[in-house]
């Protein structure tokens, strides 16, 4: 891993304990038969680790339609030597999303795709000056959707 690469990696995982808010959108794309579609703001309780980082957010989720409804995930980062892990806390067991590996100063991208059933999973990671972009694209035979985070 070069130089930069180690340094977004601490970068970002310093950044991810400072996190208490984050706004989502979601959307889809053509040939989507999905409706998932709208955008929440909230806020982010962190309880943060020597290696682990646990992200529990909880928002209202505004459908495109105007209908409303609780919006709460649980998120586990994890650091590895050279990415970061991020599992779904949504079961009893967590799901694997992705690995995100450092390829830029400020940018991460998944190592493989997430595979749930036919969909596949994708996901980008940009450190900004005030602020970590998250960007999941999911495609699948019934799926074109983007979720499209923001944590600050």
């Amino acid at each position: 891993m070069t130089d930069n690469h180690s340094t977004a990696l601490a970068q970002l995982w310093q950044r991810l304990a400072r996190v208490r808010e984050f706004s989502f959108t979601a959307s889809n794309g053509p040939g989507s038969a999905t409706d998932w579609r709208g955008h929440a703001r909230g806020d982010v309780e962190v309880v943060a680790g020597e290696q682990q980082v646990l992200f529990l957010e909880s928002a209202h989720f505004t459908h495109s339609d105007g209908r409303q409804m609780d919006m709460r995930n649980r998120y586990r980062w994890t650091l590895l030597p050279e990415s970061v892990r991020l599992e779904h806390l949504r079961r009893a067991e967590p799901v694997l999303l992705f690995e995100l590996q450092p390829v830029t100063a400020h940018g991460f991208r998944q190592v493989a795709p997430h595979i749930c059933g036919a969909d596949e999973y994708t996901a980008e990671l940009l450190l900004h000056d005030n602020e970590i972009e998250l960007i999941w694209q999911i495609h699948g035979p019934r799926k074109n959707e983007r979720l499209h985070y923001h944590y600050w």
